[in-house]
């Protein structure tokens, strides 16, 4: 079948053109292949110039005349390229592949042309999400689906299309089309926030491939990236303010740039998951205990090597008892987040990876709504707050809505109180220094509803504390006097314990919280145990607490003696019988005095009717 390299420039790029075209000689990629070279507006001696130095290339004119104002060069919206491929794949059809004009070669295509006889399509991946590089006007636009924000972006600088299939046929058809709504192609923006090529063209080709339609292949583009395809090289842009003797000079630089850039990511990021991961090793561990009533003393869940399990969440579903934790591992330097059936005897079965994401993970928070699981992890590494739908339990979700963006909210609670859908959390902008701050707002709606701040979010509680303080540490209870959210107690350090607050004002929309005291059993297992997070589903209880803090404290027996944890913690973990007591006592009777609020029953309802 017939090979077409098309690529295209006006006269900014006639020195780059030139650059790719000695490229494709020197690899003799114009022997095996149709060279079509779009002119967008080249000067005449400069066309006649390369024409007659690359005799093999096919110079064809590209007339701006039938098109919006928006699809020309200088509109920097890139609405062309569709458009210009689109006029290439009429002309000659079989496989066309497109390169921006900066691209140079380091040898033959045979490579990305096997993956295309494979696939049908063929593009690289860019290291930023689609939710970094497509404006949320042209998602909401698009109605882009949500599952998609967290992929990488496609980049539009190298696109392979088999003009036989038709899958790769409509895809093209969808993106000249959508390349002529001005509403769809916007500009780049500086802070490169928006590319609308490569945006258009990611969610097209998620979108074909959630259909099934077509597959999309491995390797990332030389763009960031430490690990990117090595037979070619993007962006070798030749700067024309210079005069023309510099050309292998600026050829040099950027050949000695990319080398360099991924030597540093890569040390970047062994250095980051490696080295600091380890580091954190001796001094921060944390050990998730589950409990039933009736217990005389916790059940510890056991953890990997180099890796500890926190945040547990309790679920119960046919019947069985399933624990959702996240999985912190040193030598990622990453948490994700599993799940594991609980046997009779509390003991974990295999544990499961659920919501594969690239970035950090924890806090699974678990609630129902009309019969459907839901799960709103943390993710402030993305800078959003997600809301995923379970569609296999316990490992297949799906992200439904993105409920903020550019927030950094953490631990998370969202619940269901009278005719409204709550959302409690800490949080800050993203990016921005310093402690966040108590929030709180409400929706009508789950899964479309805005939801609309309250007052108490004005006054920034713990936005002066440190180390974590006033962050969810937990689920939801209610006992007979409402409800109650056990939040992080850090007064010295992060994970150092928690603390119960009730949550009044729900029902006029004033928000509050107040202090359970001694008594309260949910406040008692805070106070013997010294947990960073509890929660419950049925009779059982889950709890997790620090185990190690300092670099000494990872030291066999010195180590123990030298760590600078809560008291109450030490006690726990040297197994004070009258400390173990204590909790029995406690966990007997939270299961018996609170339940959950877990989506199941209307969380205003006590507990038995009472």
């Amino acid at each position: 079948m017939s090979l077409t390299i098309v690529t295209a420039a006006d006269a900014a790029f006639a020195r780059t053109l030139a650059q790719f075209l000695k490229s494709v000689r020197r690899h003799g990629i114009g022997t095996t292949a149709r060279i079509a070279v779009y002119d967008l507006g080249l000067d005449p001696a400069e066309r006649e110039s390369l024409a007659a130095r690359f005799a093999f290339a096919e110079f064809l004119p590209f007339s701006l005349v039938p098109y919006p104002a928006h699809v020309a060069p200088a509109a920097g919206t890139y609405a062309w390229k569709p458009l210009v491929i689109a006029d290439a794949a009429e002309r000659f059809g079989g496989r066309l592949f497109w390169f921006d004009s900066a691209t140079l070669f380091h040898g033959p295509l045979d490579a990305p042309l096997a993956e295309l006889d494979r696939l049908g399509t063929y593009t690289l991946s860019g290291q930023s999400n689609l939710a970094e590089r497509c404006a949320a006007e042209i998602r909401d636009r698009l109605a882009v689906e949500p599952e998609f924000l967290d992929r990488q972006i496609r980049v539009g600088g190298v696109v392979g299309l088999d003009l036989a299939r038709p899958a790769a046929r409509d895809l093209l058809i969808d993106w000249a089309e959508l390349s002529l709504d001005p509403k769809v192609f916007i500009p780049a923006r500086p802070d490169h926030s928006h590319n609308a090529d490569q945006a258009i063209l990611s969610i097209l080709l998620f979108r074909a491939q959630k259909r099934g339609d077509l597959t999309l292949n491995a390797g990332d583009i030389d763009i960031s990236s430490p690990w990117p395809v090595r037979w070619m090289s993007s962006r070798n842009k030749i700067d024309t303010s210079r005069p023309a003797w510099t050309d292998p000079l600026q050829r040099l630089w950027h050949r000695a740039y990319k080398a360099g850039d991924r030597l540093n990511l890569r040390w970047q990021d062994f250095y980051r998951r490696r080295v600091l991961g380890l580091h954190r090793f001796p001094k921060e561990h944390f050990q998730t205990f589950v409990m039933r009533a009736g217990d005389s003393v916790p059940t510890p869940v056991p953890t990997p090597a180099l890796s500890y399990y926190a945040d547990p969440f309790l679920w119960q579903r046919d019947g069985r008892t399933w624990l959702f934790v996240e999985e912190f591992e040193y030598l990622e330097q990453r948490g994700r987040l599993v799940a594991m059936e609980l046997g009779e005897d509390l003991t974990p079965g295999p544990a499961v990876p659920v919501l594969p994401i690239r970035e950090h993970a924890s806090f699974p928070f678990l609630f129902e709504a009309e019969g459907t699981l839901y799960m709103l992890p943390e993710t402030c590494a993305m800078g959003a707050l997600d809301l995923y739908q379970c569609e296999r339990f316990p490992d297949k979700w799906r992200r439904v809505r993105r409920i903020f963006e550019g927030r950094d909210a953490v631990d998370s609670l969202l619940f269901r109180h009278e005719d409204w859908w709550w959302l409690v959390t800490c949080e800050k902008p993203a990016g921005a220094d310093g402690p966040r701050w108590l929030t709180a707002c409400r929706a009508r709606d789950l899964l479309s509803g805005g939801f609309q701040p309250l007052p108490v979010n004005d006054e920034k509680i713990f936005a002066d504390a440190k180390n974590g303080l006033g962050r969810g540490a937990g689920g939801v209870f209610a006992d007979g006097d409402g409800l109650l959210r056990v939040m992080q107690k850090n007064t010295g350090y992060y994970g150092q314990g928690t603390e119960v607050r009730r949550m009044a004002g729900l029902e006029t929309g004033d928000y509050r919280e107040t202090a359970v005291g001694a008594g309260h059993p949910l406040a008692d297992l805070a106070r013997l145990a010294s947990p960073h997070h509890v929660s419950m589903a049925g009779d059982t209880v889950a709890f997790d607490l620090r185990t190690r803090l300092g670099f000494v404290s990872g030291l066999p027996w010195i180590g123990r003696r030298l760590n600078r944890l809560d008291p109450a913690a030490k006690r726990f973990l040297a197994g004070d019988p009258h400390v173990l007591a204590g909790i029995a006592g406690a966990v007997s009777r939270l299961v018996d005095e609170t339940r959950p609020v877990d989506g199941r029953r209307p969380s205003s309802a006590r507990r038995d009717g009472g």
